[in-house]
């Protein structure tokens, strides 16, 4: 192989890599700033609000692992942590939270040693969150009961309760959590699918009936890999946030970005092979929601299910055809070079 042409495959390799890299945008890595934590696309356990204090809106977030909660102005309230302490205020002035609370010390990503002296007694010490009236944050007693309870199939694990001072009179949120059996196992049909169809289409050796089905698969996978990351980026949590919708137009963008590079003639092994890593990717990280009960997506759950599995399968099997044509054409160059007489 010649210097040049040596040099343009190098150049088209690292291309198709950081294609590739651009493309596992389209993964959902959706963190929240207030919570502190990834976004799961799925869970077995859920938990929902089954009564609320007038002038209060709540909703749970991710499933069982946070709590939205929006104050009137009017009012001030006054969330209660683990320890019966003042943990957050909700006021005319917005959101505040007490840093001599033990839930501000327990309640984090990491949990930090609690320092002596404090108690649910300690004078409180607000520090400003927002000038906003709602806020979220990471809730332990949401899905505190899953710990305890594993029925393992469809099952109501019992009430829940976050307890609040409103305008000096003590109050509640109350809610319960419930479990769903995991999905079932078929959902990863796609995948068997592919293990048992591309090593025959490879057996055939026919370089027209795989360019077909690679560029069957190139769209299915673009496809699947952008409705995926729709549906996910599309749920609220509680509501779609500006970055969520920063991420829906990138994605949107990538997407396209993928489509017209494949679509170029001569880069459409360039465009295939990031088209594949990034859909194989992509139904990687949404693996979770052929597995849990309950769907985390904007999209039906039998939609997101589908879209996942489609994305993974035929991502992966889009890279096995691009690359086993690509070692068949270069074992078909070196059989057809002949020494020089």
């Amino acid at each position: 192989m010649s210097s040049g042409r040596c040099g343009r495959s190098v150049r088209r390799a690292a291309l198709a890599l950081a294609a590739a890299l651009l493309g596992a945008g389209l993964v959902p890595a959706t963190a929240s700033a207030h919570v502190g934590r990834v976004a799961p696309a799925a869970t077995n356990d859920l938990a929902r609000i089954t009564s609320l204090p007038r002038g209060l809106e709540a909703r749970v977030v991710d499933g069982d692992q946070a709590l939205w909660l929006r104050a009137s102005p009017a009012l001030t309230v006054v969330v209660l942590g683990l320890r019966e302490e003042p943990y957050l205020r909700f006021s005319a002035a917005g959101v505040a939270v007490n840093t001599r609370s033990a839930t501000w010390f327990l309640d984090r990503v990491r949990p930090l040693a609690v320092p002596r002296g404090i108690t649910p007694a300690t004078a409180p010490r607000w520090r400003p969150l927002t000038r906003y009236h709602w806020w979220t944050w990471h809730e332990d007693r949401l899905h505190a009961l899953a710990l305890a309870a594993h029925p393992g199939g469809n099952a109501f694990l019992g009430r829940w309760v976050v307890p609040l001072v409103v305008d000096g009179r003590r109050t509640e949120i109350r809610g319960g959590l419930w479990q769903r059996a995991s999905a079932s196992l078929l959902w990863f049909w796609p995948l068997l699918l592919v293990a048992a169809c591309i090593p025959a289409l490879l057996r055939l050796r026919d370089a027209r009936l795989e360019a077909q089905v690679g560029a069957a698969l190139a769209a299915l996978a673009l496809g699947a890999a952008t409705a995926a990351r729709l549906g996910r980026e599309l749920y609220g949590r509680p509501t779609v946030s500006t970055g969520q919708l920063a991420l829906v137009a990138a994605t949107c963008a990538v997407a396209l970005g993928l489509g017209a590079l494949w679509l170029r003639r001569d880069w459409r092994s360039v465009g295939a092979v990031a088209i594949g890593i990034a859909a194989a990717y992509q139904g990687l990280a949404l693996v979770s929601v052929l597995r849990d009960g309950w769907v985390l997506s904007v999209l039906p759950a039998w939609a997101e299910r589908t879209a996942a599995a489609l994305s993974l399968a035929s991502g992966a099997a889009l890279l096995v055809v691009v690359l086993a044509a690509g070692v068949g054409e270069r074992a078909s160059a070196a059989l057809s070079v002949r020494p020089d007489a």
